[in-house]
């Protein structure tokens, strides 16, 4: 499967507004390997991520393990109330 970026910028823009609303930051940077992502919330701590190219083919062709993915992520850096 070829790494369709633009796709994967989309859907993850979309989880970001859907679970964080529109003031959250998403910066996305690629290279040849993969890409990093930063995030910042103000309900989570500023983290980023690196997914390399066969990790992003794997995302692509099945929404459920980016879906789980990012949740996890979320999950491990969001702020304590």
């Amino acid at each position: 499967m070829e790494i369709n970026f633009e796709v994967f910028r989309q859907r993850l823009n979309a989880f970001v507004f859907f679970h964080l609303g529109s003031d959250a930051i998403c910066k996305i940077e690629q290279d040849r390997l993969g890409v990093r992502v930063t995030l910042q919330h103000p309900r989570v701590h500023t983290f980023s991520f690196q997914l390399e190219n066969d990790a992003l083919v794997r995302m692509l062709s099945n929404s459920d393990e980016f879906e789980d993915f990012m949740l996890d992520k979320l999950a491990r850096h969001r702020k304590s109330q």
